[in-house]
């Protein structure tokens, strides 16, 4: 018999046949080595034993009961090359964690950034609050705050947005809010933030685009919303805010697959704000019962949800979100799509689709979808339910 590996002979199939004409022949110690020689590894007796003996066992078993030795072998390589995809699988799900892992250690990096500046923040720029005078009305007040993408620039045809600008909308967009809310003697007002607060660095022209980092941009953008909230509160009775995460965000850019959904830039933005405004004894941050993805409101006895929209379609959320939770609201607020929409679904649900913050950026405009830049603001009341609502242009 020939001890050279053959030329068509897999390194497997070699092992096999030295093994199984040699068993019993000569020592195992005597067969490792063989096998050493000729393909240049460090087998010791055991491992070349323990690694034959199964197969061996096997291949008996299967030949008591009728299979041939090359319906054995074949046998043997199938399982062979399922155990190495299982192998490249285990590799992948490895470097999966770590990359998860490294992702959740920049997260809390970042936390500790944040908290250090809220405190140094908190020190030089308290903010001031002083509580309105309250009164009880059947009337409240939802404002829906959407893609506001703070850090982004456009400068085109259709629009112009950057730092400067985006205040001047905030400004405004929290005049109106008081404005419409004082006109129609609301009880509560209740702030739904439908998500996409940052820029982010979602797409490539939004990473070429923005002006900040994504930590400056939480930081910024949470300190903006912290501020509108305090003055709010100075005019109405009752302010509720609510958040939803939305898909600029997000921790993980690089893919939605590796996305880590427990781990959300825009998490950070409601702890800013609870901290920040901690003192502001008529603000309340409202947990989402459901879903991080989902927020749930109590308007005058007319349950109202809110979502970012990029899991959903207009045609289709109220049929999708009632089997969901099992809950039958009278309002889905939505944002994401950067344009003003409404449909009443078959079950007499309204969805609203809300305009963004930004208007036209540049992402937008490279696909031809131009949109005005606004927010609404919609009043209830106990007995009718939506009675209006308002397009606040930016």
């Amino acid at each position: 018999m020939s001890l050279e590996r053959k030329p068509d002979e897999s390194v497997f199939e070699y092992k096999l046949r030295i093994c199984r004409e040699l068993d019993g022949v000569k020592t195992w110690q005597e067969i490792a080595d063989i096998v050493n020689d000729e393909l240049g590894t460090e087998f010791g007796e055991s491992a070349i034993r323990k690694w034959y003996v199964p197969i061996r066992q096997y291949m008996d078993y299967q030949r008591d009961h009728g299979s041939t030795d090359n319906e054995l072998l074949q046998q043997i390589k199938d399982e062979q090359l399922r155990l190495e995809k299982l192998k490249v699988q285990v590799a992948d799900e490895r470097r999966a964690y770590k990359a998860i892992v490294r992702e959740s250690a920049r997260f809390d990096n970042i936390i500790d950034k944040l908290k250090s500046s809220f405190d140094e923040l908190a020190t030089l720029k308290p903010l001031e609050w002083s509580k309105p005078q309250t009164y009880i009305s059947n009337t409240d007040g939802v404002v829906l705050w959407s893609d506001w993408h703070y850090g982004a620039f456009a400068d085109n045809y259709f629009n112009q947005f950057n730092n400067d600008v985006f205040k001047r909308r905030l400004d405004k967009l929290i005049s109106k809010t008081i404005q419409y809310g004082t006109f129609n003697g609301i009880e509560t007002l209740h702030v739904m933030n439908l998500g996409d607060s940052i820029s982010g660095h979602i797409h490539v022209s939004t990473r070429i685009q923005s002006t900040e980092n994504v930590i400056s941009q939480t930081q910024h953008v949470s300190e903006y919303i912290s501020e509108a909230l305090v003055e709010l509160c100075r005019h109405f009775g009752n302010v509720k805010y609510y958040h939803v995460r939305g898909n600029h965000d997000r921790v993980n850019h690089l893919s939605k697959d590796t996305n880590i959904s427990a781990e959300s830039f825009s998490d950070l933005i409601p702890w800013y704000v609870s901290a920040r405004t901690g003192h502001v004894r008529n603000l309340e941050i409202m947990e989402n019962p459901y879903d991080d993805e989902i927020a749930v409101a109590d308007v005058q006895g007319h349950i109202c949800l809110g979502i970012h929209g990029h899991k959903d379609k207009l045609n289709n959320v109220a049929a999708d979100l009632t089997l969901m939770l099992g809950v039958k609201p009278a309002s889905i607020f939505l944002g994401h799509y950067h344009h003003s929409a409404e449909r009443e679904s078959t079950g007499g649900i309204d969805v609203i689709q809300n305009p963004s913050y930004i208007g036209t950026d540049e992402y937008s405009r490279n696909i031809r979808k131009t949109s005005k830049p606004a927010q609404k603001m919609l009043i209830y009341s106990r007995d009718e339910g939506r009675i209006c609502t308002y397009n606040i242009g930016l």
